[in-house]
């Protein structure tokens, strides 16, 4: 299960109909920084791995929350907010 510190950077994201993550290595923090392209637009939330395969663990609890996670917004009936 992702930790409230992690949902919370993702919230900060916008919605979209594709997501795509991976990891890359970043030099200045010595961790593998999480890149999400959401409709083509590449965002970096903050969030670091120790490993590739630590983000591998992960992954597919992301991609779940990106897709279903519940924003406040006026109800316009397109997205998954409740």
């Amino acid at each position: 299960m992702i930790d409230d510190v992690t949902r919370s950077l993702l919230d900060t994201l916008p919605r979209g109909g594709r997501y795509d993550l991976s990891v890359a290595h970043d030099p200045a923090s010595n961790l593998h920084a999480l890149t999400i392209v959401i409709d083509g637009e590449t965002f970096l939330p903050g969030i670091g791995y120790e490993s590739s395969d630590d983000f591998e663990f992960d992954r597919d609890q992301i991609e779940a929350y990106l897709v279903t996670r519940k924003q406040k917004c006026g109800g316009c009936g397109s997205c998954s907010c409740g």
